[in-house]
């Protein structure tokens, strides 16, 4: 019995001993103070955001106001786009005026029609819908179909 109150006595020592530090655990923070993980964003975040994207312009629906584009995987993306939506990138190229005024309010998206095949680069906002904050036209196509990318056509 008393060989086992002795090995007893002894590891609790060890325990106390081995317990004891000189510097408290931290969460792997280079000055040891604790910094939390960003919140995600909120949903009037999300909308003051935009995102960006590339592709070949497919189509513009006045009807709609919707523009279309295929990007590099082939998946075809479509945005919505209203007053507020600018183009860019076309200032060399003769106007498009065929449209019906009262047709389309943006007059700046009416020039991208007949430029289908065009590289373009889409800036828009995320909220119910994706909506086009600016299409800057990379490379201008005059063509009226757009490019096929040998995928069955």
């Amino acid at each position: 019995m008393k060989t086992f109150t002795v090995s007893s006595l002894i590891c609790f020592l060890f325990i106390l001993i081995s317990c004891q530090r000189d510097r408290g655990v931290h969460a792997g923070n280079v000055d040891g103070n604790y910094q939390p993980a960003p919140a995600p964003p909120t949903e009037a975040q999300k909308a003051d955001s935009n995102d960006e994207i590339q592709g070949e312009l497919l189509r513009v629906d006045t009807r709609k106001k919707t523009i279309s584009l295929r990007v590099e995987s082939g998946m075809v993306q479509t945005f919505k786009f209203d007053d507020d939506t600018s183009v860019v990138g076309l200032e060399d190229q003769s106007q498009t005026d065929s449209a019906k005024p009262g047709k389309v309010a943006n007059s700046e998206l009416r020039n991208l029609i007949g430029k289908e095949g065009s590289e373009v680069t889409v800036q828009w906002r995320r909220s119910d819908e994706k909506i086009a904050t600016n299409v800057a036209v990379t490379q201008v196509s005059t063509a009226r179909s757009p490019r096929h990318t040998g995928r069955g056509h």
